[in-house]
């Protein structure tokens, strides 16, 4: 079972900029992997026959959360030539820097009480790891795979790597058609974007390539 619920506060003032969704999972699909993960909390121990006993009884009345929220860019993530190491071919690599600001912190702490407000009104019990959680438990750079960003996209060359068709301002026959175009990461998968974003580009320089401009 999985349930997509957009952001609602769009129009009230936050503490933090732009919004999040929320992921709900849960059910009694067929069993699998991990689903009776943190099911010891609740069982309190056991072996054999009792113990199946005790997970059957509570099977299927777990219900989780999840968050996913656009992150803003900011100065201390950024990338550049490693000045030291390079890859198999003698290329300099590149060398990533990483950092949540406030605003991504502060957004993990409002999901964190809003899924424990929901729990509780539907008149659930909720498990809390000990607080206060690192960072709201905010995943680190890299763990959730919607990364985007890096060679943002925009109409002013000084403040942009690629224009609207994703083509490099500096280099005209460069075009970067993955998610690397984004100016910034929303809280959508962006996999139809970034998919839309590269048909775009493609006709563009099928276009530019009849007009001898390629």
């Amino acid at each position: 079972m999985h349930v997509y619920m957009p952001w609602w506060n769009y129009q009230k003032k936050m503490p933090f900029p732009r919004g999040y969704h929320i992921e709900v999972w849960g059910g009694r699909g067929m069993p699998g992997a991990g689903i009776f993960s943190g099911a010891h909390r609740v069982v309190g121990g056991g072996y054999g026959a009792d113990l199946k006993k005790k997970y059957r009884q509570i099977y299927g009345a777990f219900v989780g959360f999840s968050g996913r929220g656009e992150m803003i860019p900011n100065d201390d993530c950024y990338c550049e030539i490693d000045p030291e190491v390079v890859d198999q071919w003698g290329i300099p690599v590149l060398r990533f820097h990483w950092k949540w600001a406030e605003a991504e912190i502060l957004q993990a702490r409002h999901m964190q009480e809003t899924f424990w407000e929901i729990i509780e009104t539907m008149g659930g019990q909720v498990w809390r790891p000990e607080l206060p959680l690192k960072a709201w438990g905010i995943k680190k750079g890299g763990e959730i795979i919607h990364e985007v960003g890096t060679t943002a996209m925009g109409s002013d060359p000084r403040e942009s790597v690629l224009n609207q068709f994703c083509q490099s301002w500096d280099m005209k026959n460069l075009f970067v058609t993955d998610g690397a175009c984004f100016a910034s990461n929303a809280d959508k998968n962006p996999t139809l974007s970034i998919m839309a974003g590269a048909w775009r580009a493609s006709d563009y320089v099928a276009d530019e390539m009849k007009k001898g401009n390629l």
